[in-house]
């Protein structure tokens, strides 16, 4: 077990490309239980190849009999994409399922690879500031502080305050930068992120997309097990493994517990706060035309890209944010030793 905590999964680019192959492999009548063999032999060595090879050993030698519990027991799939994958083989619809993880693992590539860029320049601008404070705080300082009491003025102009405001100062700002760039480096490293973004839930912004990506992966899930035949009260416990906003997951026992009275499941995500606001609206009306299946599956697009938008907000408020950090942290430079230098000049006169 510990062994397998080391074992980190495939990158988003690898997983959206396996699930890509295994799409188009499923579309042309290829079993599943073979598709990681093909694919193995026609990519190149790497961690794709790796993991595809490991799938065709356990699928192989029997040690798991479908493709979601090969993923599960290798350990280099993320369990959103297991989960579903579990759901696409009960329903019948593991290329549509194949075709919706590509989909997503592109998307995340795509928003890592924005992140990264946005905050490349104010992450290497905030490292060297953190630099600067340190010589400051450690070297400059003490010299002024120095030369200052050199002149037989130790206390005169409250100066001795004004050099330990300054080091209280600087230090704050010092704690902040470190704190900033701290969160963004574990962000950007697949076994912190998820607590990075659990972390940043307390801002509003923030918890906002965290629902709606969970509520986007719960009424997909939950569409394709209805669209499939399987019943509401077992298709809702299937999908209730895709959920990771704790606001959902409070509310999801009162849901489970209206749909096994009878009520239309539509009418009882609503009804328990599952699902709120207009996409709540919107399902009631759903409900009521009997057409809920289908509509879950629209609000599971809506709620991608309600998510997508949000984090581009977010995204284009990162680097002035760092910037408007920076130029804090300058003016605190400034101060910290002008204020001393002031008196200094003022001693000597």
């Amino acid at each position: 077990m510990p062994e397998k905590m080391k074992i980190q999964c495939l990158p988003p680019q690898e997983l959206a490309v396996f699930f890509e192959s295994m799409s188009m492999l499923l579309h042309t009548g290829v079993i599943a239980g073979e598709a990681p063999g093909i694919i193995e032999g026609d990519v190149e060595p790497g961690k794709l190849k790796t993991a595809c090879q490991r799938l065709n050993e356990i699928l192989e030698s029997q040690q798991a009999h479908t493709v979601s519990a090969a993923m599960h027991q290798s350990g280099l799939f993320p369990e959103y994409s297991v989960e579903m994958y579990r759901i696409g083989e009960a329903s019948g619809r593991l290329e549509t399922i194949s075709q919706l993880l590509s989909r997503f693992y592109r998307r995340q590539d795509i928003v890592n690879s924005n992140v990264r860029g946005a905050i490349g320049g104010p992450i290497l601008l905030l490292a060297m500031m953190s630099i600067v404070l340190f010589f400051l705080i450690l070297y400059v300082l003490p010299v002024f502080q120095g030369v200052f009491n050199s002149l037989g003025a130790s206390s005169a102009g409250g100066m001795q305050m004004a050099f330990t405001a300054s080091r209280i100062a600087m230090a704050v700002v010092g704690v902040l930068l470190l704190g900033v760039i701290t969160l963004l480096v574990l962000y950007l490293i697949p076994a912190t992120k998820q607590k990075v973004l659990q972390f940043c839930s307390i801002l509003p912004p923030v918890r906002r997309i965290m629902y709606m990506v969970s509520a986007g992966r719960f009424t997909q899930g939950l569409a394709m097990l209805m669209a499939s035949g399987i019943g509401a009260p077992e298709a809702l416990d299937r999908a209730t493994a895709l959920v990771q906003d704790k606001t959902i997951q409070k509310n999801l026992p009162a849901c489970k517990k209206m749909v096994e009275e009878g009520e239309d499941i539509g009418k009882a995500l609503v009804a328990s706060g599952v699902l709120v606001g207009f996409e709540a609206r919107v399902l009631l009306s759903a409900a009521r035309a009997g057409q809920t299946s289908i509509v879950l599956s629209r609000l599971a697009e809506h709620y991608a890209q309600q998510a997508d938008a949000g984090i581009e907000g977010i995204l284009s408020m990162l680097e002035p944010a760092l910037v408007g950090i920076l130029s804090v942290a300058i003016g605190v430079i400034l101060l910290s030793v002008m204020l001393p230098l002031t008196g200094v000049m003022s001693a000597i006169q």
